[in-house]
């Protein structure tokens, strides 16, 4: 990489996925080359694992859903009468959950080695926000719900919403870490108005699709928190294709759905730059047929070569 650094002459690496946490982890190599934006891998680490993430945050004095790592010691009494969830410490796009009835029954094909933990299910509305932050304060920001996923945790479609809430607890959070780098969060509105922190990808996510050229001078001349235009509506609309008429249940639903896929921007369609826009196509058949040769799923495939669980790099 230090290589491609200097015969490119590139001056600011921003990672984008969850290569972040390798390019965190040797940021100390890196630095002297170019500018790196990102944060330490301690934090990074710790806001990537789910059970310290929730820690953190009931530190902070939020109200989180209650939680566990499941081993062999942990005494599960306060998740007998109701409903829970099983997930893996480590994962993305919420591909582990397994939603439990009762604590009973969970598998004993689920390692109790603390990988996993259980967690209080929280009925609701999901949220996501996306926020980028230097030296502890927030310089962008976006909040917008989760309507059309991919499987149960890949938001497909994005409009801002203004929910003080939600940006109050990133601004605590990126303030109690003097948090640089970009940072999302996942969050379960209850129906008493309470907004659940779930987990974190200390990353971007899909959020900055909701703000145009206007980010890329926060690096240099941020004079304000910036929030997305009003009227930015955006979606990964073959991906609304594929997955969204999976979860129409009802014909309102359908007509909102049909609302997202004509009216809504697609991420990838510039009128100057019409190339990402047919090559998705391509792109998606590859990632198709490697996902059929690894025997994995579509979303999982997406993150192969990158994503990171925990083990030593």
């Amino acid at each position: 990489m230090i290589k491609i650094i200097e015969q490119q002459k590139i001056t600011l690496i921003i990672p984008t996925s969850e290569e972040v946490f390798y390019i965190s982890r040797y940021k100390d190599k890196l630095t002297p080359f170019c500018n790196v934006f990102v944060d330490d891998f301690d934090k990074i680490k710790l806001l990537h694992n789910k059970y310290e993430f929730i820690q953190l945050v009931k530190d902070l004095g939020f109200e989180v859903p209650k939680t566990a790592l499941l081993s062999n010691h942990v005494n599960l009494v306060q998740f007998e009468d109701e409903s829970a969830l099983l997930k893996k410490v480590y994962s993305r796009f919420s591909e582990s959950i397994i939603f439990l009835q009762s604590v009973g029954q969970i598998s004993n094909h689920i390692k109790k080695d603390g990988s996993w933990l259980v967690q209080e299910k929280i009925d609701g509305k999901q949220y996501c926000s996306y926020t980028v932050a230097k030296d502890g304060k927030v310089l962008a920001h976006s909040t917008y719900k989760s309507e059309f996923t991919a499987g149960l945790g890949a938001t497909l479609s994005f409009k801002h919403e203004n929910r003080p809430d939600i940006e109050r607890f990133a601004r605590k959070v990126v303030e109690k870490l003097n948090f640089s780098g970009q940072i999302s969060f996942d969050f379960i509105i209850h129906e008493n108005g309470v907004a659940f922190p779930i987990e974190c990808n200390p990353r971007a996510t899909s959020g900055l699709h909701l703000f145009d050229k206007e980010l890329a001078y926060l690096f240099t001349d941020a004079k304000s928190i910036l929030y997305p235009r009003k009227d930015q509506k955006e979606a990964i609309k073959l991906a609304v294709f594929l997955y969204g008429w999976k979860q129409v249940k009802s014909l309102r639903q359908l007509r909102r759905l049909l609302e997202v896929f004509f009216s809504y921007k697609d991420i990838t369609f510039t009128s100057n730059d019409l190339g990402p826009y047919f090559y998705q196509i391509i792109s998606l058949y590859k990632m198709w047929k490697e996902s059929r040769r690894n025997q994995v799923s579509l979303m999982e495939q997406s993150t192969i070569d990158i994503s990171w669980d925990g083990e030593t790099i």
